[in-house]
């Protein structure tokens, strides 16, 4: 099973050719979990949707830097889902706060493939403090939900030649590992290899300081130890 992972985020392409990078660390911009054809099957992939990285972007991880952001209390439709850090819903907000702006996409899609492409959640793990839940929403709909079991995570759909949008909805820090398969129609029905993606969600900035001033008085402790002892 491919292994991609989805923080902030610097890219340099050099002259002209499509770029394909080992090893990504994606903080900002407009990002697709995308489906593409790769020997009669459906392959997943990370794309930049803004460059032109015509070749599928492999080994990479996601970050959301919420900072001060506060969590929100999210209740979508008769389900509340409880306190979370949410995603931004749409891409000038996500630039604004300085963070990804990730998507699913069906656009390198063609004939013969028609109808929709659906991206299923099969697989789910989360590593950090406390029980780590994941959703994606939009509107009244909820398409992932972790909390759901093995099978009943959900699902998400676009057509052919486009790509859609939900908002990811995080209940604590730490990464989540989050695994999809791809399965659509190129005269008789497709799947494929899934794919596995990391998501980072990152503690606020006070966290890192304390945790930094910690380290720092274990250090200044271990010197003057040092010392006195020289």
């Amino acid at each position: 099973m491919k292994k991609l992972t989805i923080s902030s985020f610097a890219l340099l392409v050099l002259g002209f050719a499509p770029v394909a990078l080992a090893q990504t660390n994606v903080t900002s911009g407009h990002w697709d979990i995308a489906a593409h054809e790769h020997e009669g099957s459906i392959e997943l992939s990370l794309h930049n949707h803004d460059l032109a990285i015509e070749e599928p972007l492999q080994g990479s991880t996601i970050s959301y830097n919420f900072g001060t952001n506060p969590k929100v209390d999210v209740t979508i439709g008769a389900s509340n889902l409880g306190l979370l850090w949410v995603s931004p819903a749409d891409g000038e907000q996500a630039d604004a706060m300085g963070m990804p702006f990730i998507g699913f996409s069906a656009e390198e899609l063609a004939a013969p493939f028609t109808g929709a492409v659906t991206f299923t959640m099969t697989g789910y793990s989360y590593t950090g403090s406390g029980t780590g839940h994941f959703y994606m929403f939009e509107g009244e709909d909820i398409f992932f939900n972790s909390t759901a079991g093995p099978g009943n995570y959900g699902s998400f759909s676009v057509n052919v030649g486009q790509h859609g949008h939900g908002e990811f909805g995080f209940s604590h820090a730490g990464l989540y590992s989050i695994t999809l398969a791809a399965s659509g129609n190129n005269g008789a029905p497709v799947g494929g290899e899934p794919a596995t993606y990391d998501f980072n969600i990152v503690p606020e900035p006070s966290t890192y300081a304390l945790l930094g001033l910690g380290a720092g008085v274990l250090s200044l402790m271990s010197w003057r130890k040092r010392a006195q002892q020289g």
